[in-house]
């Protein structure tokens, strides 16, 4: 008899512990750590690189597994490449190749974009969309765009033409964008 009395609570203390436990996990543990780790790792993710170029300590390995092309369909030539200093990631680049010049819009990366690539490499969508920086170039057709994503990673992007086209978008490391988000222009 004591029995059917201790079943029910050990399944509501085991229920509680869950239901806490997930509201008590942070974002980014949900999803795969890409910055600072090593190409052995990304291989694990994102499977063999198609290229590598090594410039001294610096080396970038290109990835364009199919997976990743369907994020894009309008950009089929698309890949993205990670670089690496001291045999870790510093950074996550999306190569549009070329593909922007039969898009018949305008705007080819904007926070959509930037969401799609993000929850790509990490495995959850960005939790926040902030600007951090917008530069004009000089030239009236080039800006310069910062936008912090949050959990530590910004994307920078130039826009150009007058279609405002981006060619390629970077996703990194900027102390910024680590929650608690106070946001300060530098």
């Amino acid at each position: 008899m004591k029995f059917f009395h201790f079943y029910p609570t050990f399944m509501g203390l085991t229920v509680g512990f869950l239901l806490l436990n997930s509201f008590l996990s942070l974002p980014a543990w949900a999803g795969r750590y890409v910055l600072n780790q090593t190409p052995q790792r990304i291989e694990l993710y994102f499977g063999r690189y198609i290229s590598k170029k090594t410039n001294g300590a610096q080396v970038t390995y290109t990835y364009a597994p199919k997976s990743f092309r369907r994020l894009f369909p309008q950009f089929p030539k698309s890949d993205f490449s990670i670089t690496f200093v001291n045999n870790q990631a510093k950074s996550i680049s999306l190569n549009f190749n070329g593909d922007f010049f039969q898009y018949p819009g305008t705007y080819n990366y904007d926070q959509a974009q930037a969401s799609k690539f993000y929850n790509y490499i990490f495995g959850y969508q960005p939790p926040i969309w902030k600007e951090l920086s917008a530069k004009f170039s000089g030239n009236e057709t080039i800006y310069f765009y910062e936008y912090c994503l949050g959990d530590g990673v910004a994307t920078n992007f130039e826009r150009y033409g007058y279609k405002q086209f981006t060619d390629s978008a970077t996703l990194s490391y900027n102390n910024r964008c680590e929650p608690p988000y106070n946001f300060h222009q530098n």
